[in-house]
Protein backbone atom coordinates (compact mmCIF):
# COMPACT_ATOMS: atom_id res chain seq x y z
CA UNK A 1 0.00 0.00 0.00
CA UNK A 2 1.90 3.48 -0.82
CA UNK A 3 1.69 5.93 1.20
CA UNK A 4 -1.03 8.42 0.00
CA UNK A 5 -3.77 5.64 -0.19
CA UNK A 6 -2.57 4.62 3.66
CA UNK A 7 -2.93 8.41 4.28
CA UNK A 8 -6.22 8.92 1.96
CA UNK A 9 -7.82 5.38 3.73
CA UNK A 10 -6.55 6.66 7.01
CA UNK A 11 -8.63 9.90 7.21
CA UNK A 12 -11.40 9.93 9.90
CA UNK A 13 -14.20 10.77 7.90
CA UNK A 14 -16.82 10.98 10.26
CA UNK A 15 -14.93 13.93 12.03
CA UNK A 16 -14.35 15.71 9.51
CA UNK A 17 -18.18 15.76 8.76
CA UNK A 18 -18.95 16.87 11.91
CA UNK A 19 -15.96 19.60 11.67
CA UNK A 20 -18.20 20.67 8.15
CA UNK A 21 -21.86 20.67 9.46
CA UNK A 22 -20.70 22.35 12.70
CA UNK A 23 -19.64 25.51 10.32
CA UNK A 24 -22.55 25.00 7.81
CA UNK A 25 -25.03 25.18 11.27
CA UNK A 26 -23.50 28.58 12.31
CA UNK A 27 -23.75 30.01 8.39
CA UNK A 28 -27.72 28.78 8.70
CA UNK A 29 -27.94 30.26 12.31
CA UNK A 30 -26.18 33.54 10.79
CA UNK A 31 -28.12 34.27 8.11
CA UNK A 32 -31.17 33.53 10.06
CA UNK A 33 -30.64 36.00 12.13
CA UNK A 34 -30.20 38.18 9.50
CA UNK A 35 -26.21 38.59 9.95
CA UNK A 36 -25.19 38.11 6.48
CA UNK A 37 -21.53 39.52 6.72
CA UNK A 38 -21.06 36.75 9.67
CA UNK A 39 -22.43 34.32 7.18
CA UNK A 40 -20.37 35.25 3.99
CA UNK A 41 -16.84 35.30 6.92
CA UNK A 42 -18.65 31.85 7.52
CA UNK A 43 -18.53 30.17 4.38
CA UNK A 44 -15.04 31.65 3.76
CA UNK A 45 -13.92 29.44 6.79
CA UNK A 46 -15.36 26.28 4.54
CA UNK A 47 -13.79 26.88 1.71
CA UNK A 48 -10.50 27.58 3.46
CA UNK A 49 -11.30 24.27 5.86
CA UNK A 50 -9.56 21.08 5.20
CA UNK A 51 -11.95 18.80 6.15
CA UNK A 52 -14.55 20.51 3.53
CA UNK A 53 -12.12 19.97 0.89
CA UNK A 54 -11.16 16.40 2.02
CA UNK A 55 -14.79 15.96 2.42
CA UNK A 56 -15.72 17.53 -1.62
CA UNK A 57 -13.05 15.12 -2.96
CA UNK A 58 -14.52 12.01 -1.58
CA UNK A 59 -18.53 13.26 -2.58
CA UNK A 60 -17.00 13.86 -6.16
CA UNK A 61 -14.46 10.46 -6.66
CA UNK A 62 -16.27 8.04 -4.55
CA UNK A 63 -19.65 8.55 -3.80
CA UNK A 64 -21.68 10.41 -6.77
CA UNK A 65 -23.23 8.40 -9.26
CA UNK A 66 -21.70 10.42 -11.60
CA UNK A 67 -18.15 9.72 -10.96
CA UNK A 68 -17.18 7.70 -13.79
CA UNK A 69 -17.60 10.13 -16.41
CA UNK A 70 -15.02 12.11 -17.49
CA UNK A 71 -14.41 15.88 -18.13
CA UNK A 72 -12.07 17.33 -21.11
CA UNK A 73 -9.62 16.11 -19.60
CA UNK A 74 -10.63 12.37 -19.88
CA UNK A 75 -9.85 11.18 -16.45
CA UNK A 76 -12.97 9.28 -15.13
CA UNK A 77 -10.92 8.44 -11.65
CA UNK A 78 -8.15 9.81 -9.29
CA UNK A 79 -4.89 8.00 -7.70
CA UNK A 80 -4.69 8.08 -4.59
CA UNK A 81 -1.68 10.89 -5.13
CA UNK A 82 -4.11 12.87 -7.48
CA UNK A 83 -7.01 12.98 -5.11
CA UNK A 84 -4.05 15.10 -2.58
CA UNK A 85 -2.95 17.12 -5.56
CA UNK A 86 -6.51 18.27 -5.73
CA UNK A 87 -6.49 19.19 -2.30
CA UNK A 88 -3.46 21.16 -2.35
CA UNK A 89 -5.11 23.17 -5.92
CA UNK A 90 -8.30 23.22 -3.63
CA UNK A 91 -6.01 24.86 -0.28
CA UNK A 92 -4.66 27.58 -2.71
CA UNK A 93 -7.25 28.84 -4.72
CA UNK A 94 -10.39 27.90 -3.73
CA UNK A 95 -11.32 31.40 -3.10
CA UNK A 96 -10.00 32.15 -6.89
CA UNK A 97 -10.56 29.50 -9.17
CA UNK A 98 -10.94 29.04 -12.68
CA UNK A 99 -12.77 26.21 -14.65
CA UNK A 100 -11.60 24.49 -17.35
CA UNK A 101 -14.12 23.32 -20.31
CA UNK A 102 -16.45 20.91 -20.14
CA UNK A 103 -17.27 17.82 -21.79
CA UNK A 104 -20.48 17.61 -23.85
CA UNK A 105 -22.16 14.51 -24.08
CA UNK A 106 -25.58 13.96 -26.00
CA UNK A 107 -28.23 12.40 -24.09
CA UNK A 108 -31.28 11.19 -26.26
CA UNK A 109 -34.40 12.27 -24.65
CA UNK A 110 -38.19 10.53 -24.98
CA UNK A 111 -39.46 13.25 -27.69
CA UNK A 112 -36.75 11.83 -30.26
CA UNK A 113 -34.58 15.46 -29.35
CA UNK A 114 -31.38 15.79 -27.14
CA UNK A 115 -30.07 17.53 -24.48
CA UNK A 116 -26.46 18.10 -24.04
CA UNK A 117 -25.20 17.18 -19.92
CA UNK A 118 -21.89 19.03 -20.05
CA UNK A 119 -19.35 17.41 -17.40
CA UNK A 120 -16.95 19.46 -15.54
CA UNK A 121 -13.39 17.97 -15.15
CA UNK A 122 -12.79 15.81 -11.42
CA UNK A 123 -11.08 19.05 -10.26
CA UNK A 124 -14.21 21.39 -11.10
CA UNK A 125 -16.36 18.89 -9.51
CA UNK A 126 -14.78 19.05 -6.41
CA UNK A 127 -14.95 23.03 -6.44
CA UNK A 128 -18.66 22.77 -7.32
CA UNK A 129 -18.92 20.49 -4.41
CA UNK A 130 -16.62 22.72 -2.02
CA UNK A 131 -18.91 25.58 -2.92
CA UNK A 132 -22.24 23.96 -2.45
CA UNK A 133 -20.65 23.12 1.19
CA UNK A 134 -20.34 26.57 1.39
CA UNK A 135 -23.67 27.98 0.01
CA UNK A 136 -26.24 24.94 0.81
CA UNK A 137 -26.82 26.03 4.48
CA UNK A 138 -26.79 29.81 3.29
CA UNK A 139 -29.91 29.38 1.34
CA UNK A 140 -31.18 26.88 2.91
CA UNK A 141 -32.02 29.07 5.94
CA UNK A 142 -34.42 30.99 3.39
CA UNK A 143 -35.72 28.55 0.95
CA UNK A 144 -39.22 27.97 0.44
CA UNK A 145 -40.97 25.19 2.63
CA UNK A 146 -42.78 24.02 -0.43
CA UNK A 147 -39.57 23.64 -2.63
CA UNK A 148 -38.42 19.67 -2.26
CA UNK A 149 -35.74 18.63 -5.44
CA UNK A 150 -32.58 18.33 -4.56
CA UNK A 151 -32.30 19.91 -0.74
CA UNK A 152 -30.99 17.92 2.01
CA UNK A 153 -32.82 15.80 3.94
CA UNK A 154 -36.14 16.25 1.54
CA UNK A 155 -37.61 13.93 -1.78
CA UNK A 156 -39.65 13.76 -4.37
CA UNK A 157 -41.99 11.11 -1.80
CA UNK A 158 -42.18 14.27 0.16
CA UNK A 159 -43.71 16.16 -2.52
CA UNK A 160 -46.37 13.42 -3.96
CA UNK A 161 -47.00 13.32 0.38
CA UNK A 162 -47.99 16.56 0.62
CA UNK A 163 -49.95 16.76 -2.91
CA UNK A 164 -51.70 13.79 -1.21
CA UNK A 165 -52.97 15.68 1.64
CA UNK A 166 -53.38 18.57 -0.27
CA UNK A 167 -55.90 16.80 -2.46
CA UNK A 168 -57.68 14.99 0.09
CA UNK A 169 -61.19 14.59 0.89
CA UNK A 170 -61.27 16.97 3.82
CA UNK A 171 -59.29 19.80 1.92
CA UNK A 172 -61.90 19.38 -0.79
CA UNK A 173 -59.28 17.79 -3.23
CA UNK A 174 -62.82 16.95 -5.07
CA UNK A 175 -63.74 20.27 -6.31
CA UNK A 176 -59.78 21.46 -6.90
CA UNK A 177 -58.03 21.76 -10.45
CA UNK A 178 -54.36 21.69 -11.11
CA UNK A 179 -51.53 23.44 -12.93
CA UNK A 180 -48.97 21.00 -14.21
CA UNK A 181 -45.99 24.10 -14.62
CA UNK A 182 -43.75 23.07 -17.23
CA UNK A 183 -40.58 25.54 -17.17
CA UNK A 184 -39.15 25.61 -21.15
CA UNK A 185 -35.59 24.26 -21.16
CA UNK A 186 -34.77 25.54 -17.54
CA UNK A 187 -31.60 25.06 -16.94
CA UNK A 188 -30.26 26.42 -20.25
CA UNK A 189 -32.45 29.63 -20.19
CA UNK A 190 -31.87 30.44 -16.12
CA UNK A 191 -30.33 34.13 -16.31
CA UNK A 192 -26.60 34.52 -14.51
CA UNK A 193 -27.50 37.61 -13.81
CA UNK A 194 -30.66 36.44 -11.82
CA UNK A 195 -28.40 33.74 -9.57
CA UNK A 196 -25.27 36.39 -9.18
CA UNK A 197 -28.00 39.30 -7.96
CA UNK A 198 -29.80 36.39 -5.10
CA UNK A 199 -26.83 34.22 -4.45
CA UNK A 200 -25.57 34.33 -0.64
CA UNK A 201 -21.41 34.37 -0.83
CA UNK A 202 -18.70 36.22 -0.46
CA UNK A 203 -17.30 37.72 -3.45
CA UNK A 204 -14.26 34.85 -4.28
CA UNK A 205 -16.88 32.11 -3.96
CA UNK A 206 -19.42 34.32 -6.24
CA UNK A 207 -16.45 34.86 -8.82
CA UNK A 208 -15.90 31.24 -8.76
CA UNK A 209 -19.58 30.21 -9.36
CA UNK A 210 -19.69 33.26 -12.29
CA UNK A 211 -16.98 31.43 -14.00
CA UNK A 212 -18.66 27.91 -13.37
CA UNK A 213 -21.55 29.56 -15.67
CA UNK A 214 -19.49 31.22 -18.15
CA UNK A 215 -17.59 27.71 -18.89
CA UNK A 216 -20.82 25.76 -19.77
CA UNK A 217 -21.93 28.98 -22.38
CA UNK A 218 -24.77 28.39 -24.99
CA UNK A 219 -23.34 30.54 -27.66
CA UNK A 220 -26.61 30.91 -28.57
CA UNK A 221 -27.66 32.58 -24.70
CA UNK A 222 -24.21 33.56 -23.89
CA UNK A 223 -26.09 35.48 -20.47
CA UNK A 224 -28.30 32.34 -19.79
CA UNK A 225 -27.71 28.50 -18.33
CA UNK A 226 -26.13 26.29 -16.12
CA UNK A 227 -24.31 23.43 -17.10
CA UNK A 228 -26.78 20.15 -16.63
CA UNK A 229 -24.01 17.77 -14.97
CA UNK A 230 -22.29 19.95 -12.80
CA UNK A 231 -22.70 19.22 -9.08
CA UNK A 232 -23.56 23.16 -7.64
CA UNK A 233 -26.50 23.38 -10.57
CA UNK A 234 -29.36 21.64 -8.98
CA UNK A 235 -28.48 24.39 -6.00
CA UNK A 236 -28.09 27.58 -8.75
CA UNK A 237 -31.60 26.40 -10.07
CA UNK A 238 -33.13 26.34 -7.05
CA UNK A 239 -31.60 30.30 -6.01
CA UNK A 240 -32.91 31.17 -8.84
CA UNK A 241 -36.53 29.64 -8.61
CA UNK A 242 -37.10 30.33 -4.77
CA UNK A 243 -39.96 32.45 -4.14
CA UNK A 244 -41.90 31.14 -6.87
CA UNK A 245 -43.76 28.80 -4.21
CA UNK A 246 -45.42 31.80 -2.94
CA UNK A 247 -47.23 33.15 -5.78
CA UNK A 248 -50.52 30.60 -5.16
CA UNK A 249 -50.52 27.68 -2.99
CA UNK A 250 -47.94 24.80 -4.78
CA UNK A 251 -45.43 22.27 -4.53
CA UNK A 252 -42.34 22.69 -6.66
CA UNK A 253 -39.50 19.83 -7.40
CA UNK A 254 -36.60 21.59 -8.75
CA UNK A 255 -38.36 22.56 -12.87
CA UNK A 256 -41.58 20.72 -11.74
CA UNK A 257 -44.51 22.34 -10.56
CA UNK A 258 -48.09 21.68 -9.56
CA UNK A 259 -50.13 24.63 -8.44
CA UNK A 260 -53.75 23.64 -6.67
CA UNK A 261 -56.84 25.96 -7.81
CA UNK A 262 -59.77 26.23 -5.55
CA UNK A 263 -63.02 26.33 -8.27
CA UNK A 264 -62.92 30.10 -7.68
CA UNK A 265 -59.05 30.59 -8.13
CA UNK A 266 -58.66 31.68 -11.83
CA UNK A 267 -55.65 30.34 -14.25
CA UNK A 268 -54.75 32.88 -16.42
CA UNK A 269 -54.33 35.33 -13.55
CA UNK A 270 -52.26 32.89 -11.70
CA UNK A 271 -50.66 32.23 -14.81
CA UNK A 272 -49.23 36.00 -15.85
CA UNK A 273 -47.77 36.35 -12.40
CA UNK A 274 -45.86 32.87 -13.26
CA UNK A 275 -44.78 34.46 -16.56
CA UNK A 276 -43.57 37.74 -15.03
CA UNK A 277 -41.78 35.77 -11.84
CA UNK A 278 -39.96 33.86 -14.63
CA UNK A 279 -39.15 36.32 -17.26
CA UNK A 280 -37.62 38.16 -14.68
CA UNK A 281 -35.07 35.08 -14.34
CA UNK A 282 -34.88 35.16 -18.65
CA UNK A 283 -37.28 31.65 -18.03
CA UNK A 284 -40.81 31.09 -19.79
CA UNK A 285 -43.54 28.58 -19.45
CA UNK A 286 -43.74 25.92 -22.03
CA UNK A 287 -47.08 26.53 -22.92
CA UNK A 288 -47.03 23.20 -25.19
CA UNK A 289 -46.54 21.46 -22.13
CA UNK A 290 -48.43 23.45 -19.20
CA UNK A 291 -51.88 21.80 -18.49
CA UNK A 292 -54.84 22.76 -16.35
CA UNK A 293 -56.14 19.20 -15.42
CA UNK A 294 -58.78 18.14 -12.81
CA UNK A 295 -57.98 16.67 -9.85
CA UNK A 296 -60.70 13.97 -10.91
CA UNK A 297 -59.04 13.09 -14.14
CA UNK A 298 -55.68 12.57 -12.59
CA UNK A 299 -52.08 13.65 -13.00
CA UNK A 300 -48.38 12.19 -13.47
CA UNK A 301 -45.82 13.99 -11.10
CA UNK A 302 -42.68 13.23 -10.57
CA UNK A 303 -44.00 9.39 -11.54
Amino acid sequence: MTKHSELWRGQKWKHLRRNLFRLQRRVYKAVQAGDLRKARSLQKLILKSRSAQLLAIRQVTQLNQGKKTAGIDGKIALTYKERFGVLEKLGDRAENWTHQGLREIPIPKKNGSTRMLKVPTISDRAWQCLAKFALEPAHEATFHARSYGFRTGRSAHDAQTYIYENLSSNKKGIDKRVIELDIKKCFDRISHQSIMKRIIAPQGLKTGIFRCLKAGINPEFPEQGTPQGGVVSPLLANIALDGIEGIHPSVRYADDMIIFLKPKDKAEKILSKIKVFLAGRGMEISVEKTKLTKTTDGFDFLG
